[in-house]
């Protein structure tokens, strides 16, 4: 497992992203020295003026940030509005687990049972034990092959179909963490920063 820090600007101005240009380095800067290792930043749109950032930190443990998440503000002065007035840019800072791809399956941690089959085949099909039911132990996925006369050959299709449930349940969790990060885009709070810059 690994672990997805995002910055984001939100849907604000140009101004926002400019801030999250800046941010994102700023918070490299600063996990470095609290002994954070940051594998990578990746930049979504003009690395100059990016929509969002995303810095990658390896580890199974949760990395110390808590204080980082939430709200940024970056106070600045602003030259439209003449030399004392001041605008305030709003960016947010959250935390994502990555799931770790899921290992091949394990022959071991599947249990199997026999079961008489139904349906064509003649003789052979309906007075021996040839269906099988496969059931993976840690997550109770279960199917039931009787495709073929041979008990061997329902136990491999089987456990294709398993290794199949299991990898499309595994993109099912990850297409879901992703759609969570992407409507995080419209959750920026605008006040109440946990940091200003």
């Amino acid at each position: 497992m690994s672990w997805r820090l995002q910055i984001t600007a939100g849907r604000g101005p140009i101004e926002v992203r400019w801030f999250v240009a800046r941010l994102a380095p700023a918070l490299c800067a600063e996990l470095a020295a609290r002994g954070v290792v940051v594998d990578d930043l990746l930049w979504t749109g003009d690395p100059r003026a990016p929509a969002s950032a995303e810095l990658l930190l390896p580890g199974a443990a949760r990395p110390p940030v808590d204080d980082l998440l939430g709200t940024h503000c970056e106070v600045r002065p602003s030259p439209r509005r003449g030399q004392r007035s001041r605008k305030r840019w709003f960016a947010g800072v959250s935390l994502h687990a990555l799931p770790a791809a899921p290992p091949p399956l394990d022959p071991q941690t599947v249990r199997f049972s026999t079961c008489r089959a139904g349906g064509p085949g003649g003789q052979h099909v309906n007075t021996s034990d040839s269906a099988v039911r496969a059931t993976h132990v840690p997550s109770g996925l279960s199917v039931r092959a009787e495709g073929e006369r041979s008990q061997h050959a329902n136990k491999r299709a089987a456990l294709a179909r398993l290794a199949g449930l299991l990898a499309a349940r595994a993109e099912a969790d990850q297409a879901s963490a992703q759609a969570r990060r992407r409507a995080l885009h419209d959750r920026v709070e605008r006040g109440r920063p946990v940091r200003q810059w």
